[in-house]
């Protein structure tokens, strides 16, 4: 392939370093001010990537990784960046969808969270030993240790390398505050060789436990099923509902859209009159009315089904809207209904700013959108998590 000598003069939304020759050429670890000998390894119409052969000039701002598969894993986008300049590089990210794609600038300073061992899910592929999927690739890494997952499934990975998976496809581990739970597809496991493990399920089939496990924090608990969405930042996602906490009053009714198994609705109940959750994922649903019974809440309620028909069918008179959607945002039904229920709050949770930006800029016919916080909750790739707060005019 084709071999240059370029200098970094950006990064992109992707923390990938921008080069320019005839056209942009996106490049994977490198930094604003490097000069780097790259390899083309796409050459489209409009744009090429590459891949860095030989660092000419380093930035002052790198930094060497710890982990030793950071060249080849594709878990991570910028351990070479000091956790400092991650989080200016994302607060600065957010400030220029915004202001792109809405025009707002009213974007607060980045919430932090932690760098290392967060992570309470992964999941590994194996080839003899287990590892994760190279980046662009379908070629597994092997993995000793992952320096953004939880402490427990470090232990529990050593342990995997140490007996015979030869049979085995793919295996999930997730964790609570004090619980493991381990999933397995395409093969067998000895169960007694895991003592320390909470929940064990093989090929589907309950082998160990309760077939999930429980997350036990400020007084209330969260159901964690194989399958149930639940932040894998305990610390950032704490962050956030507290953040969504302050944003609702006290005795109000609120509607939690896309509400998952209920964590957001959860965390408000003591604090407002009525909580109603709608989610379209008919397992999240279970474990939402697991939650409400464990944590022994009266006050709040969930629906199964799509949220534009929900909303479209609803008697429930709503003070407030929480909003967490996937990656996609808010689509149009959905819009039209939220602003036909007429609330006089509405919080915005996105993990894509340029969805959230794209909604807000419609939202905004009808409703001030008066701040938005970013939160890190993926430290060390370029992801980054936002809430907004919105009131009607």
């Amino acid at each position: 392939m084709k071999k240059l000598e370029v200098e970094i003069i950006n990064l992109d939304h992707f923390g990938r370093g921008i080069a320019k020759k005839d056209k942009p050429i996106f490049i994977d670890n490198a930094l604003v001010g490097e000069v780097v000998e790259i390899e083309i390894t796409k050459d489209k119409k409009k744009y090429s990537e590459g891949k860095v052969i030989n660092y000419i000039k380093k930035s002052p701002l790198r930094v060497e990784s710890d982990c030793p598969y950071y060249d080849k894993c594709g878990g991570c986008d910028l351990l070479h960046l000091s956790y400092e300049e991650q989080l200016k590089y994302k607060e600065n990210k957010v400030k220029e969808i915004i202001k792109k794609f809405s025009g707002l600038e009213c974007v607060n300073k980045i919430v932090p969270s932690v760098q290392y061992n967060y992570r309470n899910k992964v999941t590994l592929h194996v080839n003899k030993k287990v590892g994760y999927y190279q980046k662009k690739s379908y070629d597994i890494i092997a993995i000793d240790n992952c320096l953004i997952a939880d402490n427990k499934i470090n232990k529990l990975i050593k342990k995997l390398n140490n007996i015979d998976l030869n049979t085995i496809n793919k295996i999930m581990i997730r964790t609570s505050n004090k619980e493991i739970m381990l999933v397995v597809e395409g093969g067998s496991v000895n169960i007694a060789l895991f003592d320390e493990v909470d929940t064990i399920i093989v090929d589907n089939k309950v082998l160990k436990g309760k077939g999930y496990i429980i997350n036990d924090v400020n007084n209330l608990k969260f159901v964690i099923s194989p399958n149930s969405f639940f932040q894998v930042n305990q610390i950032g996602m704490f962050n956030i509902y507290n953040q969504v906490l302050k944003y609702v009053d006290e005795n109000t009714n609120v509607l939690d859209l896309y509400c998952g198994t209920g964590t957001i609705g959860i965390y408000l109940a003591n604090k407002v009159n009525k909580v109603l959750g709608v989610e379209i994922n008919s397992s999240a649903i279970n474990d939402a009315l697991l939650n409400k019974k464990i944590n022994n809440l009266t006050n709040i309620d969930f629906k199964l089904g799509d949220v534009g028909t929900i909303l479209n069918n609803n008697n429930f008179k709503a003070d407030c809207i929480v909003v967490d959607p996937p990656r996609a945002g808010l689509d149009n039904v959905a819009i039209k209904n939220i602003i036909k229920i007429n609330p006089q709050k509405l919080i915005y949770v996105s993990c894509d700013p340029v969805t959230l930006a794209r909604d807000l800029n419609i939202l905004s016919n009808d409703y001030n959108v008066l701040e938005i916080t970013p939160f890190d909750m993926f430290s060390n790739t370029y992801h980054v998590e936002c809430v907004a707060l919105l009131t009607k005019k």
